[in-house]
């Protein structure tokens, strides 16, 4: 975990309760399931410029912005990087890593100084041992903002005017 996310425990999630009750990877929670997962991750802050997670890093934890902006960028095919999204409060980053366990596919960093909630992989797994119920809707909340995503990047592509067939027929596995 990077340095500059400095963690906090305690009263500081509750104060944020409310952003993280609006965000949809939590959607159909009662109060006292929030308050397990907002037991089992922590509030940390990190200052503008620093970055969070690289692209190709091993991924270990979700984070969820509870104040602050941060930015999603990627690497073109030419090297350049591009600039994916602005997260603001409300937003979350590293899901996909949940779901796929594969490394960071981008670089989020601070845009100003931000307070993110963190779950970790590791307290997931313990979710799912404890409260499976939670896991499977934060699962399946997961999932859900993923094909969310996936639309909106689909509609971009079509409005672009790329194949998305031939785009993801390259990308799936060619059986041997």
């Amino acid at each position: 975990m990077p340095t500059m996310f400095l963690l906090a425990v305690g009263p500081d999630a509750i104060l944020h309760r409310a952003t993280l009750r609006d965000v949809p990877i939590f959607g159909g929670l009662s109060e006292q399931q929030l308050d397990w997962i907002i037991g089992a991750g922590t509030i940390g802050e990190v200052a503008a410029g620093l970055q969070l997670v690289g692209e190709g890093e091993p991924a270990s934890s979700v984070f969820v912005v509870c104040a602050g902006e941060l930015e999603v960028c990627k690497r073109g095919g030419h090297g350049a990087e591009v600039r994916l999204a602005v997260l603001r409060a409300g937003d979350c980053v590293g899901e996909m890593s949940l779901i796929d366990i594969q490394p960071r596919s981008a670089t989020v960093r601070a845009l100003t100084p931000a307070v993110l909630f963190r779950l970790g992989h590791s307290e997931i797994a313990r979710l799912y041992g404890q409260h499976p119920d939670v896991y499977m809707m934060l699962v399946l909340n997961i999932a859900r903002e993923i094909s969310r995503r996936l639309r909106v990047a689909d509609q971009k592509l079509a409005e672009m005017g790329v194949p998305l067939g031939e785009m993801w027929q390259n990308e799936r596995p060619r059986p041997s």
